[in-house]
């Protein structure tokens, strides 16, 4: 078995469902913030928002493991099986969490995802200090700076979610600013992300033989 071969696959494909996950949450928060639209036809865009950025959601937390896979498949860094199993073993348990607060909200789970992010935030600054070679440097740091701009985002659609309620509650005109305000300030952050996210591509795949 290519281990190589499928530890690239997993990585690239990773990227493809975080960039176009984001594409099309962003494509539909267009809907979301257009007042002429009827108030169905928006609450239920924000609805698809919400599921199709578990995409990117998903991969942020997949990035690490499949990227350390790669990593030491091809010989770029040595890692010990019993690390590369443990942070495949903690994303995984991640990605349950996150679909679990997905289906559901739960303050507890919410806090253990901040703590796993802050945790995965110092431990991205630590190895993007000591990692060599440099586009592995690179893409890490690429990665902990999508992280931020990524908490970031959440901070600022906050108050999305009582202003879809005040919509599906047929009070438009109160929703309408802070419906507008939340997604017109997250946009140019999901960008910079999009940015962050093809250049870490483009490292990969201009590295040094």
């Amino acid at each position: 078995m290519d281990h190589a071969a499928i530890a690239t696959l997993l990585h690239l494909l990773v990227f493809v469902y975080w960039l176009g996950g984001d594409v099309g949450a962003f494509t539909a928060s267009f809907v979301v913030t257009d007042h002429r639209q009827p108030a169905p036809v928006r609450l239920a865009a924000a609805r698809l928002l919400g599921h199709v950025d578990m995409a990117p959601r998903s991969a942020l937390v997949l990035t690490l493991p499949t990227g350390l896979w790669l990593a030491a498949s091809r010989g770029w860094i040595e890692i010990d099986t019993a690390w590369l199993a443990a942070a495949w073993s903690i994303a995984l348990l991640w990605l349950i969490l996150l679909w679990r607060l997905h289906l559901a909200s739960s303050p507890v789970l919410r806090s253990i995802d901040y703590a796993l992010r802050a945790a995965l935030l110092l431990g991205l600054a630590l190895a993007t200090w000591q990692a060599e070679p440099l586009f592995l440097k690179a893409k890490l740091a690429l990665l902990a700076l999508a992280l931020v701009v990524g908490l970031v985002i959440r901070e600022l659609i906050t108050p999305l979610g009582p202003a879809l309620g005040r919509l599906a509650a047929d009070d438009a005109a109160a929703a309408n600013p802070d419906i507008k305000r939340a997604l017109r300030q997250a946009r140019p952050l999901v960008i910079c992300i999009w940015i962050m996210l093809v250049a870490a591509a483009w490292l990969g795949v201009t590295k040094p033989a």
